[in-house]
């Protein structure tokens, strides 16, 4: 029955609805879904020098499916480049690759478009409420390609409680495979 629904939650996605998206200063294109949540904060881009759009999934069960799509100029805050993102996202705080809560996969070399590219995949118990005493969490399953360019580097990351992941895939994907960027 759960192998149904979710070919019935693909079948939706392939006959979606995308709208094309164009980053300020054509820093990088990709199609979005209609139906999606666009959010974009240019105030912060232009801050911190990550340019970004976050999209969220029409529906979320107790924690949302969203989308990533940024450009880290070469002058960021948070990164110096991107293998200082790899290193701090392919392992949580401790260093662990494992852990009761966290399992990261090795890095894998891969390319999109033909653009050489990393692919980091995880999953990571989260606390759904960590203002509160609530100990309620949602177990993410996540997917990253990070792409280095010649003036900074590009991420899409796509992130969904496990039991959605499947399902949504194929959006994330195909955002994947309509992404243009300055390399």
């Amino acid at each position: 029955m759960a192998a149904a629904a979710c070919a019935g939650a693909q079948a939706k996605n392939r006959g979606a609805q995308y709208n094309n998206y164009v980053m300020d200063n054509n820093y990088f294109s990709c199609s979005v879904p209609a139906a999606w949540t666009l959010e974009r904060d240019r105030d912060k881009d232009e801050e911190y020098k990550i340019y970004e759009i976050q999209l969220l999934a029409p529906k979320a069960d107790k924690a949302p499916v969203s989308i990533f799509v940024s450009y880290y100029a070469k002058d960021n805050e948070d990164f110096n480049g991107h293998k200082d993102y790899i290193d701090s996202n392919s392992k949580n705080a401790l260093g662990e690759t494992k852990s009761a809560r966290e399992n990261y996969d090795p890095i894998k070399k891969t390319t999109l478009h033909g653009i050489k590219s990393f692919l980091l995949s995880r999953e990571r118990m989260v606390y759904l409420h960590p203002e509160s005493k609530s100990d309620e969490s949602v177990l993410l399953k996540e997917k990253f390609y990070i792409m280095p360019a010649k003036d900074g580097f590009y991420v899409l990351k796509f992130s969904a409680p496990k039991t959605a992941f499947a399902a949504n895939l194929p959006v994330f994907e195909k955002i994947a495979r309509s992404f243009k960027g300055k390399f």
